[in-house]
């Protein structure tokens, strides 16, 4: 999971600004690949190796959980059904599930473009042990056209900011 920060958030979404203070990304380019891995790289010309070596290592770590994302919208409403369930005997009493509704691409405040930006940003406790799963349902309004919409769900230890899986899912 690749999270970008810009330093403007929409008033109506506090919980962004939230999530940047919570990571401490500054200054801007930067990136944070699961949580934890901060890079800053504003050499526009080495974003694609310096990016594609963390997100390759990245990949490379096994999952703990399974997730399962999807969902359907309409032009003003959405639903999005999560499942989640451990793949270990592994426990964790600090883990949190994140769901963030995005624009896959939006016109930034200096002429750039940024992808995955939040629109709608939902958060909620999980403690599973195996064979457990969660398995719910969020329903919101948008009004980003359907085309542009992903929604992404990742599971995170919120005690060592670790990101211990994620998925996407295009509508």
């Amino acid at each position: 999971m690749v999270i970008s920060f810009n330093h403007s958030c929409p008033p109506e979404l506090p919980q962004i600004e939230e999530r940047v203070l919570y990571y401490i990304a500054q200054p801007y380019p930067t990136v944070v690949f699961d949580g934890t891995d901060k890079v800053f790289e504003p050499n526009i010309n080495a974003f694609d190796t310096v990016y594609n070596q963390h997100i390759q290592a990245a990949k490379s770590i096994a999952p703990i959980y399974n997730l399962t994302l999807n969902g359907s919208v309409t032009s003003n409403t959405g639903t999005l059904h999560i499942n989640i369930s451990p793949a270990d005997t592994l426990q964790h009493d600090s883990v949190y599930a994140f769901v963030a509704v995005c624009e896959d691409s939006a016109a930034g405040d200096m002429g750039g473009i940024f992808n995955y930006v939040i629109r709608n940003f939902y958060s909620f406790p999980i403690n599973l042990i195996f064979p457990d799963e969660l398995d719910t349902t969020i329903t919101f309004s948008h009004s980003i056209p359907v085309d542009k919409m992903r929604g992404v769900l990742f599971v995170q230890d919120v005690h060592n900011k670790k990101v211990l899986q994620a998925i996407k899912k295009h509508f």
